[in-house]
């Protein structure tokens, strides 16, 4: 991928309000670099801001594939927020997080009923698996890959026990105990699978894992025990070593890595690794604390796999209290409750939008160590699910098979959606969990089968449309199977009898050219192999290009403070454009017969709000127009207001560096004085923010005392009682610091902010000063901006996210907003705080970011509210 976009979840701008905080491990932070960063960089700079006294140094890689790192620190020399506040502060750093504890869902055993009723017993209670083994019992697809279900648990399984031992997942592309990677998948001798402590694959005995795994797959027809809820899949033990989130993003990059190896190399190395599990789990943990445990399983399902999460074992509303991992957005984890043999959920946690079903979990007759007992807990509830994806993958279907091959992403959707779609409806948790109903695995294998092509002549499957820009000209694209010789194809506007159908296409796409404008067309793809021809594919819809409607799209280029170019979605029916703009309360001009897409405006005012609408000339025109926003640049008050002269003698002493926000600005002398040009901050009202001054010297080390003003009246002085935000207090040798916040009564705008340094002992020094001479030291300026809108003021609780994780060029926005097929706007916003691009979302329909710089950039959504999320774009 040449760009890739990592989200970060809407809920980063959400006060949330529980009872409890989530437990993190004491010196510990988790930190995922951008590219070309290394740890050692990371290090360094903290080191150059802080010193080395928190013994901030680097422990270990988490996740080479996510480049994670696990670092430590001395808590009681620096505050855990306080670091990550820095860390997310630097430019090499995408994500810094504490690493949260991690703890075993097991709830004490509590024998209630029999021997496995989840799988058979009067009444409609159980999960229907004697009828779905009627089916399959599990073992390989229909394209012969060997199905595997990744177990993580922190203390290992039994895997030798006699009801599991056969189902155990070997790699048998390593040779074990040569010392040597033999795979090349970056393990060393993994034979029985990996733990992520020891660095091998010596998996623990923990009696938890061993009852995990017997659920999933405990041997089914072989005289001993019980039988899983699939007979025949082989489970891949992982041992994370210990309950901390890095451990857990650690052991997940061990399956992560196989099925990506997989992949790649068309089954000759890796494994097939469909569904991971964890039983395990953080109360009252918050996605948006957790950004990259929650993306893990975004990068997981991007190759394929998808993972299964007990939630907690408390009757609390997940959606209110938080958990960890079962409240992350993934589309691709499965968050799962427990139920018992009346259908029933009693101990454990729910949430109508966290929550997606309820599974067997209570009183349940599982394989231990020590034999054979019942046990209770939503530890066993989310492996019966793992289980039955796998048992998904068996069934006799090819086209499903086809489609995984061909995106692995796609295909676990779609076993996804066959769960979810498949559960009986219970009444007790229709307004507990988003499907409102408990697994139920036969049910699920049939909506598989029923949707299954006959024989292994399939439809084309993958289908995407792209349009030839500026014409009525489109391009179809597909995947299919190779059993196809050819593909047949037809389509027509929706209402018309009659079909335009293509044949004999040998090639895997189609051009629909010279279509009718402003039309909604339908479409359909089959495939022909040897001896037969598949179904039509399922019908798909598009409307054409041509209607006359207003732009929708604006972005700005070379924005100056005098001029700025606009640019927006060219409309086909356009035969030229009427813009109006002015400034945002002021009088408004009008420029018509514009014959091109963008439009550079002249003459503009510096450091002001603009708005922008264009109109098309054409017949049929929409009638409301989209208005656009934008910023010039050159609010110079910094620069142009004339502030009072200061001197210094900096031939000894001077400012080394001075660290605040994004400033973090190193000089050697400069002759006593200057305006720093290149470094600067946004500082918003209400916010509390940390400076660190730094004194540097030519030879011996003198005290050094420092004060800073920001003149937030913007009137040339540093004369308001406000506007002196630190003083040290006295004379240091070496970094001092202090914090200060924004008052809420500033406005926007670009103010001076003056670091002053002084010589401050009993032979001749004193204090800095604002004005004047300080006879040793030295006195730097800054321009930084003031921000009088704090963006959690504008967030509301919707549910808003950003997806895929990872994603190329363009992102879609998911919200309840769209659910009555709103239209909202969509603004982004850089770094700097100025609208680079504003756009009508859509539900379903993607943004394209292709043209945006990397960077961090911020989206409000704006309906009758306005809602922020934050991605990074490289």
């Amino acid at each position: 991928m040449k760009k890739v976009l990592l989200i970060l979840l809407a809920n980063f701008f959400i006060n949330y309000s529980y009872a409890q905080v989530a437990a993190t491990v004491k010196g510990e932070v988790l930190v995922q670099l951008k590219k070309e960063t290394t740890p050692q960089m990371i290090e360094a700079e903290v080191h150059a801001v802080v010193g080395i006294l928190p013994q901030f140094k680097l422990e270990k890689s988490v996740s080479e594939y996510m480049r994670i790192w696990l670092f430590t620190f001395n808590e009681d020399e620096i505050s855990k927020p306080e670091l990550i506040r820095l860390l997310n502060a630097l430019q090499g750093v995408q994500v810094a997080q504490a690493n949260h504890i991690i703890e075993s869902r097991l709830t004490p055993n509590d024998p209630f009923f029999g021997q496995q009723w989840f799988h058979v017993q009067s009444g409609d209670h159980d999960i229907d698996t004697d009828l779905a083994w009627d089916i399959t019992t599990g073992g390989t697809t229909a394209l012969g890959d060997e199905i595997v279900v990744c177990v993580v648990e922190p203390s290992g399984a039994t895997w030798s026990a006699a009801d599991i031992v056969d189902n155990h997942w070997t790699n048998t592309n390593e040779i074990p105990n040569n010392n040597l990677d033999d795979d090349g998948n970056g393990y060393i001798d993994d034979v029985d699978g990996w733990n992520s402590s020891a660095n091998n694959d010596a998996i623990g005995g923990g009696n938890h894992g061993t009852q995990v795994s017997s659920m999933i797959g405990a041997k089914g027809d072989n005289n001993t025990g019980i039988t899983g809820v699939n007979w025949n899949v082989k489970i891949m033990q992982v041992q994370m070593g210990g309950v901390s989130e890095a451990n857990a993003i650690e052991a997940y990059e061990y399956p992560l890595q196989m099925r990506k190896l997989y992949n790649e190399s068309n089954g000759a190395l890796g494994a097939f690794v469909v569904a991971t599990n964890s039983s395990w789990g953080t109360d009252n943990g918050q996605p948006a604390d957790a950004p990259l445990w929650c993306a893990m399983y975004d990068s997981l399902g991007t190759y394929g796999v998808l993972s299964c999460g007990s939630t907690a074992n408390n009757n609390v509303n997940i959606d209110v209290v938080g958990d960890l991992p079962t409240a992350c957005p993934s589309e691709f984890l499965l968050s799962i409750t427990a139920t018992n043999n009346n259908d029933v959920r009693t101990f454990s946690g729910y949430g109508q939008t966290t929550i997606d079903l309820g599974a067997p979990g209570e009183n349940v007759y599982l394989a231990g160590n020590n034999g054979y007992a019942n046990t209770s807990g939503t530890s066993f509830a989310s492996p019966c699910v793992a289980g039955a994806i796998a048992l998904l993958y068996s069934a006799p279907c090819t086209s499903f098979m086809e489609i995984v091959h061909a995106n692995g992403a796609v295909g676990a959707a779609m076993a996804r959606d066959y769960i979810f779609n498949g559960v009986d409806a219970i009444t007790n948790l229709s307004d507990e969990c988003v499907t409102g109903g408990r697994l139920n695995v036969n049910n699920s294998i049939n909506l598989m089968l029923n949707n299954c092509s006959e024989g292994s002549c399939i439809a084309p499957f993958a289908i995407q449309l792209t349009q030839e820009a500026g014409t009525l000209n489109y391009t179809l694209s597909w995947s299919a199977a190779s059993e196809a010789n050819s593909f047949s194809l037809r389509y027509r506007p929706v209402g018309s009898g009659i079909w335009t159908e293509v044949t004999n296409l040998t090639s895997n796409s189609a051009e629909l050219n010279n279509l009718l404008a402003c039309s909604l067309y339908e479409y359909e793809l089959a495939t022909v192999c040897a001896d037969t021809t598949s179904q039509w594919a399922d019908v798909n819809t598009f409307n054409t290009d041509g209607c006359c409607i207003n732009p929708n799209e604006y972005s700005t280029v070379n924005i100056e403070p005098n001029a700025a170019t606009i640019v927006w979605n060219d409309v086909l029916a356009a035969d030229s454009y009427t813009l109006v703009y002015g400034t945002v309360g002021g009088n408004m001009t009008t420029i018509e017969n514009i014959t091109s897409s963008e439009y550079t405006l002249t003459g503009l005012l510096s450091c002001a709000d603009y708005s922008v609408t264009v109109f098309s000339s054409c017949v049929g025109i929409e009638p409301t127009p989209f208005t656009f926003y934008f910023n010039t640049i050159g609010c110079s008050d910094c620069q142009d207001l004339e502030y009072c002269a200061i001197t210094a003698d900096a031939a000894l002493e001077y400012i080394e560096n001075v660290t605040l926000g994004d400033i973090n600005h190193t000089s050697e002398s400069d002759g006593g004085y200057i305006l720093v040009e290149g470094a600067t901050t946004t500082l918003t009202e209400n916010e509390q923010y940390t400076i660190y001054c730094t004194p540097g010297y030519s030879g011996f080390s003198y005290s050094e005392y420092f004060k800073v003003w920001i003149d937030y009246n913007s009137n040339g002085a540093f004369d308001d009682a406000t506007e002196l935000v630190f003083d040290a207090g006295s004379g240091s040798t070496s970094q001092v610091s202090g914090t200060f916040t924004v008052p809420n009564t500033v406005q926007d705008g670009v103010v001076r902010m003056r670091v002053s340094m002084s010589y401050n002992t009993a032979l001749g020094g004193a204090p800095p000063v604002a004005c004047g001479e300080n006879q040793y030291g030295e006195i730097e300026d800054y321009c930084v901006t003031l921000d009088d809108i704090n963006s959690v003021k504008e967030i509301n609780s919707q549910n808003i996210s950003l997806y895929p994780n990872p994603t190329n060029n363009m992102i879609w926005l998911s919200s309840n907003v769209f659910e009555n097929n709103y239209v909202v706007r969509a603004t982004i916003i850089d770094a700097r705080g100025a609208v680079v691009k504003t756009v009508m979302a859509e539900k379903n329909a993607p943004i394209s970011v292709a043209d945006l710089a990397a960077g961090i950039y911020t989206i409000k959504m704006e309906q009758t509210q306005f809602n922020a999320l934050r991605f990074i774009k490289e």
